[in-house]
């Protein structure tokens, strides 16, 4: 019958330095260990795909600015941004607009019904909406209008989420700052997602939002994979890290098997 490997007791004193250092690379691999999984999550929060913008509790709507220099200078942007919205597996409604709005899906719509538009944002069908929404910008008209399908929805919590140049008409100013103030009101907040804006229009609508909303510009397309999903290296490598850490524990830091000295 085999005998598992031992050591032979002798004095524990003698062991008391050795078990201090143990526990003191215990302590060690457990912050070490604790500050990998601590930097994992924070990764996963900050790198947030836009769909996060659809807030949990809240029916969305989508107001998207077919403006030329929206719809033409920045198609590829817009089709990213709207696949990861029709990807949410989200209820949502859709607002068309530039300087008119137009309801394209109800609130409550599953947002696989975005699918169909993003041909006309990868240049593989005609955009059906240029020669209707040509003339400038009227965001008020888009906020209005999104306000209204709230409103018949009879929806309680509701959220707005813009996706625009924030290139508005000087001639919207008065209707711009009454639908902000309504939203304020309702409480519906509003989540901008400014396109390749001027610095001084995003900076404009931060503070015209103050904490009613947000706005996050996009200028360039993420990197993506061959499935287009942005693939998470760094997390990788810090969850190798930590499935390291632990193998090392267990194999330098394995409980100690106590036995007799073997006699001749």
């Amino acid at each position: 019958m085999s005998r598992r490997p031992s050591i032979p007791l002798s004095s524990v004193t003698a062991l008391t330095r050795g078990a201090r250092w143990t526990l003191v690379l215990r302590v060690g691999l457990a912050a070490v260990l604790v500050a990998g999984l601590v930097a994992a999550f924070m990764l996963t929060r900050h790198h947030r795909r836009p769909d996060a913008f659809l807030e949990s509790g809240r029916s969305p709507v989508i107001a998207l600015d077919l403006s030329w220099s929206v719809s033409y200078a920045n198609s590829k942007l817009i089709e990213q941004t709207l696949r990861d919205f029709a990807d949410s597996g989200r209820r949502l409604g859709l607002v068309l607009f530039s300087d008119t709005a137009y309801e394209a899906l109800p609130v409550g719509t599953s947002s696989d019904a975005l699918r169909p538009f993003l041909r006309f944002f990868a240049g593989s069908a005609q955009n059906p909406w240029a020669a209707t929404f040509s003339a400038g910008t009227r965001i008020s008209a888009a906020l209005d209008l999104a306000h209204s399908m709230l409103r018949r929805a009879h929806v309680e919590k509701g959220s707005v989420v813009l996706i625009s140049d924030l290139d508005d008409s000087p001639s919207d100013e008065v209707g711009l700052a009454r639908s902000l103030v309504t939203y304020q009101q309702d409480a519906i907040p509003i989540r901008m997602i400014a396109v390749n804006p001027v610095p001084q229009d995003a900076q404009f609508f931060r503070d015209a939002l103050g904490s009613g909303g947000s706005v996050t510009t996009l200028r360039s397309l993420r990197k993506v994979d061959t499935q287009g999903r942005s693939f998470p290296t760094l997390l990788v490598v810090l969850i190798a890290l930590v499935v390291l850490l632990l193998a090392l524990n267990e194999h330098l830091l394995g409980r100690l098997v106590w036995g007799r000295r073997s006699t001749a």
